[in-house]
């Protein structure tokens, strides 16, 4: 699931401020039988999309009923566009206040006739989109900067370095811009050691999994795994190192990061065999993120089943979540969010049996339930009432959760070991010339996003 373009646009002026091509997904593209073409010009896309974005949207002024009335449809987040006599099709987009980002993701044109929510592409680039808008808002009165004076790139390296959503965490990426080594992996620091300071590696594997859940006959569910192996190195200038990694699953997709393209080494190669991953590099004195990767997973950690439905005054929910990790490990904790930004907020609410550890979040109108070490015997399961404020219903209404639609996110997070079972083999970290240093080794699994849609939900169509 990933991005092809990526256009923001100031919505006063309707100027260009930021334009990327991912070149990985435009090769993946190069089939025409199977993807849209799509100009190289970012000017006539922009074009394109504000002549069918103004029909229906708030460019005019005059009042149209489509738009303005009470009887209006709900716009959804896709448009077919026509350019220089071919048809762009999907054209995502989000607005905020002051800008307008436009997305062309990766996606077969046979699925143009599919249902919106049936399309993992789709919802995934409106996500997309949403989260760099919410980068954007909120990073703006911290840095107190003009959207347009941004360093989107960064965010951009940040959220979505290859056209997919990676990260999520504003939090973390402000402490990036702030020096915190660990987290700001595109600036380089080759300071020499000093020379009186132990020389220590620490290597850090980090994995993820993100994934949806239909609950649906005939709609599969989608699961997405990724990993990445990050080095913190105090070891001397010109000082060599060779690392060794195993892992029980099919490792793919791999991708070095462009820190391993500078270095003056023409030996700083990564390979593959029979599931063992060796790297080769010169460190320097800083903090590296050397590899993202991607797994196969037969078993997803977490599975679940939602159903939400109307019961006058509200809704009437049920959640059952069931866990899965190798080797009885156990998580360190499970979070679930069940949000309702389109019904106005949330005044009482039930839960059966009583629950304690689900509570309101009054800022974000959802549920919040959370369970740390929960077993991996046990089922979760959650279900109550809610009623609504609807005379306070937001008027930029959610375009996926129309009517009965509605989602559970699931995120975890694992401290013990990875879901691909990756680990360093501690006795085959070699240093050239030879060093005295201290080994640290730490591993962790998050599940960022897993979310499981409303069974009896209606799906939207284009």
């Amino acid at each position: 699931m990933k991005l092809r373009r990526l256009l923001i646009i100031d919505k006063k002026s309707l100027h260009l401020i930021y334009g990327k091509s991912f070149m990985i997904s435009e090769a993946l593209a190069s089939d025409p039988e199977n993807f849209c073409k799509v100009p190289t010009s970012s000017d006539t896309i922009i074009d394109a999309f504000l002549d069918k974005y103004s029909v229906d949207n708030e460019l005019t002024v005059q009042f149209k009923p489509n738009r303005d009335s009470c009887d209006r449809k709900d716009w959804n987040p896709v448009l077919t566009i026509e350019v220089e006599n071919f048809i762009v099709w999907p054209v995502v987009y989000v607005t905020s206040a002051k800008l307008i980002l436009i997305g062309i993701p990766l996606i077969k044109l046979s699925k143009v006739n599919d249902s919106l929510i049936n399309c993992p592409e789709i919802t995934s680039a409106v996500e997309l989109l949403d989260t760099i808008s919410i980068f954007l808002k909120e990073l703006s009165p911290q840095l107190s900067l003009e959207p347009a004076q941004f360093e989107i790139e960064d965010i951009l390296n940040y959220v979505a370095p290859y056209g997919e959503l990676i990260n999520t965490s504003v939090l973390n990426f402000v402490h990036g811009v702030n020096g915190d080594a660990n987290l700001n992996l595109s600036s380089r620091d080759w300071l020499q050691n000093n020379a009186k300071q132990n020389a220590t590696v620490t290597i850090s594997i980090k994995e993820s999994v993100r994934g949806v859940i239909y609950n649906k006959q005939r709609i599969n569910d989608y699961f997405d795994y990724t990993g990445k192996i990050i080095l913190t190195s105090t070891l001397p200038v010109k000082t060599d190192i060779s690392l060794t990694f195993i892992s029980t699953h099919d490792i793919t997709h791999m991708v070095p990061s462009p820190c391993l393209g500078s270095f003056n080494k023409a030996d700083s190669t990564s390979s593959l065999t029979d599931n063992n991953l060796q790297l080769f590099l010169t460190p320097g004195f800083d903090t590296l993120e050397l590899m993202k990767y991607k797994f196969d997973q037969v078993h997803p950690p977490v599975s679940g089943y939602y159903k939400v439905t109307n019961a006058k005054p509200g809704l009437q929910f049920n959640l059952q979540l069931q866990f899965y990790l190798e080797d009885k490990l156990v998580f360190d904790y499970i979070e679930v969010a069940l949000p309702y930004p389109n019904r106005g907020p949330i005044t009482s609410f039930s839960f059966d049996p009583q629950n304690s550890e689900a509570t309101l979040n009054k800022a974000k109108n959802q549920i919040t339930w959370r369970r740390n070490r929960p077993s991996l015997t046990d089922k979760m399961s959650l279900s109550g009432t809610l009623q609504f404020d609807s005379k306070l219903a937001t008027t930029e209404k959610h375009p996926l959760l129309q009517d009965t639609n509605a989602y559970a996110d699931v995120s975890f997070k694992c401290s013990s070991s990875t879901v691909s079972k990756m680990k360093l083999l501690s006795e085959a970290v070699i240093v050239f010339p030879s060093v005295r240093f201290r080994l640290n080794y730490d591993v962790s699994s998050v599940g960022t996003s897993i979310r499981i849609w409303n069974s009896a939900g209606e799906v939207l169509k284009q």
